[in-house]
C-alpha cells in the first residue's frame, strides 16, 4: 500500500486530507467529512470521487447517504500502510545514539584520510614510474585507471 509521501506525488493535499479523515473515522459520508476537514461540500465530494476512481476508497449506499470507506479487508486497511514507516528505536538512550553517530563520523574521517593518502601515494608512484619507464602508453593507462578509482572513492565518501 502506498505511503502518504507516495500518494502526495499523485494526489493534492486536499485529497490526502480527505483520505486521512476517512481512515480516522473508519468510513464516513460527505457531510461528516465536510465538517471534519473544513472544506466545502463540493470539494469533499470531488475528492471522494477522485479517491474512488483511483480505487483507494469504496462507496457504500446507506439510507441516509453514501459512506466512503478505505479499500481492503476491514476498516483502516489502507490506513495501516498510509503513513510513512520509520523504524523507531523505542526506549533509546540519546547519549548512546550520539556516541554511535560520533563513531561513524570518526570512521568516515579516517576513511577520508586513508583515501587522501592513497591518492598521494598513487601520484608519487606515478611520478616514479614515469621517470623509470618514460611516457609509455601501458604505464599511463594503468595509473589513469588507478587515479579514477581513487577519485571515485573520494567522491563516494563526500556523498557526491
Amino acid at each position: 500500500m502506498p505511503t502518504v509521501s507516495e500518494l502526495s506525488d499523485v494526489l493534492d493535499w486536499e485529497a490526502v486530507t480527505v483520505l486521512r479523515a476517512i481512515d480516522d473515522h473508519e468510513g464516513a459520508g460527505v457531510h461528516w467529512l465536510t465538517e471534519t476537514t473544513g472544506f466545502d461540500r463540493d470539494r469533499v465530494a470531488n475528492r471522494c470521487q477522485q479517491l474512488s476512481t483511483l480505487g483507494l476508497v469504496t462507496e457504500t449506499e446507506t439510507d441516509d447517504e453514501t459512506v466512503h470507506e478505505l479499500t481492503g479487508s476491514g476498516h483502516a486497511a489502507v490506513g495501516n500502510g498510509l503513513y510513512d514507516e520509520y523504524d523507531f528505536v523505542g526506549e533509546a538512550d540519546i547519549d548512546e545514539l550520539a556516541e554511535k553517530v560520533a563513531e561513524l563520523l570518526n570512521r568516515r574521517d579516517e576513511l577520508r584520510a586513508e583515501v587522501d593518502q592513497l591518492a598521494d601515494d598513487a601520484a608519487d608512484l606515478r611520478t616514479r614510474a614515469e621517470r623509470q619507464f618514460g611516457d609509455r602508453e601501458d604505464v599511463r593507462a594503468e595509473f589513469e585507471s588507478l587515479m579514477d578509482d581513487v577519485e571515485t572513492l573520494a567522491e563516494q565518501l563526500d556523498g557526491e
